[in-house]
């Protein structure tokens, strides 16, 4: 089923990214080797051992997630050997965590990272503008009923390449 899903996008203008948890390294090689997915995001205990064997796997791009409840946290995120880092509050709820502790330097400049975690069209432009992530996760803003929700998608959109 997922090879059909993603066999339905344009792959030239949209990522398939593979959200996995403590997966066996083996499955997400295949489905980068194989252009199933083109980055998988690990959310689990994944440590750079799972990390460094992973990567020997498949060339393909690896995102580990990162909770963030200190600036210990964001130092040890950057430690990390996956090509991006993401930052969140934790496991879902759409909550932020304290977004101040990227108002330090923190080390973060030069580093492709994700801001996760409560992101939505009320402080998504004003996020990007202060702390400059490579990229933003949204989940839950963009949903409605717990289904993705395609006009609050396109809205998010149209705030981040600022056509409102």
């Amino acid at each position: 089923r997922l090879r059909q899903l993603t066999a339905l996008l344009d792959r030239s203008a949209v990522k398939a990214v593979g959200v996995f948890v403590d997966e066996e390294p083996e499955l997400i090689a295949e489905l980068l080797n194989d252009g199933v997915i083109d980055i998988a995001q690990l959310h689990g205990k994944e440590d750079e051992d799972y990390i460094a064997a992973l990567q020997g796997m498949t060339d393909g791009p690896v995102i580990k997630a990162f909770t963030v409840r200190s600036r210990e946290d964001i130092k040890k995120a950057l430690q990390s050997s996956a090509e991006y880092i993401l930052l969140d509050q934790g496991k879902g709820g759409g909550q932020a965590f304290d977004w101040k502790l990227l108002e330090e330097d923190t080390g973060l400049k030069g580093r492709k990272w994700f801001l996760a975690g409560g992101i939505d069209e009320g402080n998504v432009r004003a996020a990007i503008e202060a702390y400059h992530p490579y990229a933003v996760d949204l989940s839950s803003a963009v949903e409605t009923d717990g289904y993705k929700d395609a006009l609050k998608v396109k809205r998010i959109i149209d705030i981040v390449r600022n056509e409102r």
